[in-house]
């Protein structure tokens, strides 16, 4: 059985048929991922209403960095997202995350992201690694050309005692794996996840392979990103989380194992990472 750890069915027109034919094709269990208070809410509302003994549906409640500024203008402060996001996950036992959180750096063009930005998302970064220790959650990170950055703030948040956090409790996944080797290494070694999306099949994406290569089993996880980055070769489509079995089958290939032993593993690292009970 399939679980597909990042997916964003509030996005999703439809769901009752979306939901059913990820039945048809295996998958279990659906994490819904958080990108803003209101999301994080509406994740919650269809973990609760659409789980049954079939499909079991959980919740993460988080801030994307692209939305944290509409956050704070609707209610006032970091400090108080972070507060409501706070109230918002201890609302549920199925809320199992905090995020998707982290660093979205634009480098040219019209989005360029300013450095006045670049230091709004660190520190709403910064505060959603806190709240991951204050909650004992794990953290579900996003990363776009800050590689270096997110690191820093993650051992910084670490090691300091008044973010509260330390490397001994905070645990998390990076999400949908766009990094090299190199930072795959570095995410490891700080006792993090890899997932990888429907980016993984891409023919341009050789880096991405080559991580999904190499790193060990007990680290994969298995992620559509639903509606985003529908794999190959329905790339282009509106991504669903039934295509999670085209993405590990994939993974299998590329690993020169079967798909049953890529599912078995991939499917208890994230039942072991978001504390998800073994059976549907």
């Amino acid at each position: 059985m399939f679980v597909d750890s990042h997916a964003h069915l509030d996005f999703l027109d439809d769901l009752n048929f979306v939901l059913d034919r990820a039945k048809q094709a295996g998958v279990s269990k659906i994490v819904t991922i958080g990108t803003s208070i209101e999301c994080s809410r509406k994740c919650i509302e269809i973990a609760e209403k659409y789980s049954d003994k079939d499909l079991q549906i959980y919740a993460t409640c988080g801030i994307h960095p692209e939305d944290g500024i509409g956050d704070v203008k609707k209610y006032g402060s970091v400090e108080k997202i972070i507060a409501e996001l706070s109230m918002l996950a201890k609302t549920s036992d199925r809320v199992v995350g905090i995020g998707e959180c982290g660093l979205d750096y634009y480098l040219d063009g019209h989005r360029k992201t300013s450095d006045t930005d670049k230091k709004f998302q660190r520190e709403l970064f910064g505060a959603q690694i806190k709240l991951t220790a204050d909650l004992d959650l794990p953290l579900v990170v996003h990363c776009r050309n800050g590689w270096e950055e997110i690191f820093e703030i993650i051992k910084a948040s670490g090691s300091d005692p008044v973010q509260g956090a330390t490397l001994n409790n905070l645990r998390g996944v990076f999400h949908s794996w766009t990094g090299n080797w190199q930072a795959a290494q570095k995410a490891i070694e700080l006792g993090f996840y890899i997932s990888f999306s429907g980016i993984v099949t891409f023919k341009n994406a050789s880096l991405i392979q080559e991580v999904a290569g190499k790193v060990q089993a007990d680290r994969i996880l298995v992620e559509t990103d639903s509606p985003f980055l529908a794999p190959v070769p329905l790339r282009g489509q509106k991504n669903e989380p039934e295509n999670v079995k085209i993405i590990a089958s994939f993974l299998a290939d590329l690993r020169n194992l079967s798909l049953n032993a890529l599912t078995s593993f991939a499917s208890l690292n994230a039942q072991k990472l978001f504390k998800l009970p073994n059976s549907a």
